[in-house]
């Protein structure tokens, strides 16, 4: 995820109003005043280097490698696309109403992805441990995480993560076809207390789409902040 603090979104912001109004990219030091204008608290020119650093690391930016004149990334909206966050689900039995408000997006790089983007992708944040021993692309599904829904796959396989929809409420559970008339969803969990979820296609279900990808977040990424 290339996602963008507060304070680099106003440095980014002073950048782009300064060019947009003089015609031409501003020095550090007038990034920093109009920065600080838009409510930025930064004592030294040191920290506008960082986070022009930042935006450069994400792809926002350029910096020539001799005067260090600030650029914009000719490709840097190809790079990126906007994926909408359609609420929480419950990685654990449905207890989340599924929401189709789109709370926020994230922006990921297009990188990212092993295959074009369509427009049915969207993310969910994980809530809850009946998915924390399953793997999609070689990262577990924990609560806190953001999963991506490929909202267009259909043709569903045994093994499937998937976000399914069972009496209006949500879940993220492990596809697997019982029969020609019953179909189940299964925990994968360190808990034993997470149940399996056994459907007809006489019952008020759904099956949203296909978990394709996890973005992992901070809380459950393991390493140390020291």
């Amino acid at each position: 995820m290339n996602l963008l603090t507060k304070k680099e979104e106003i440095v980014l912001g002073a950048v782009k109003e300064l060019f947009q109004k003089n015609g031409k990219m501003p020095t550090v030091r007038e990034i920093q005043k109009e920065a600080v204008k838009k409510g930025l608290k930064v004592k030294s020119l040191g920290s506008i280097f960082l986070y022009l650093k930042n935006l450069k690391e994400k792809g926002f930016i350029e910096r020539d490698p001799e005067n260090k004149e600030i650029k914009f990334c000719k490709e840097s909206k190809k790079q990126f696309t906007n994926i909408p966050i359609l609420g929480t689900a419950s990685a654990g039995s449905p207890s989340f109403f599924a929401q189709e408000n789109i709370e926020g997006f994230l922006k990921i790089s297009k990188r990212l992805f092993t295959k074009r983007i369509s427009d049915g992708i969207f993310a969910i944040e994980v809530s809850g441990t009946s998915m924390d021993k399953a793997i999609v692309r070689g990262k577990n599904i924990e609560s806190g995480d953001f999963v991506l829904i490929d909202s267009e796959y259909k043709d569903f396989r045994n093994g499937d993560k998937v976000l399914a929809t069972v009496d209006g409420l949500v879940a993220i559970k492990t596809f697997i076809r019982i029969d020609a008339n019953t179909i189940g969803l299964f925990p994968e969990s360190t808990d034993s207390n997470h149940k399996p979820i056994y459907l007809t296609p006489e019952d008020n279900f759904i099956v949203n789409g296909k978990v394709i990808d996890v973005l992992k977040t901070p809380a459950t990424l393991k390493f140390s902040y020291a």
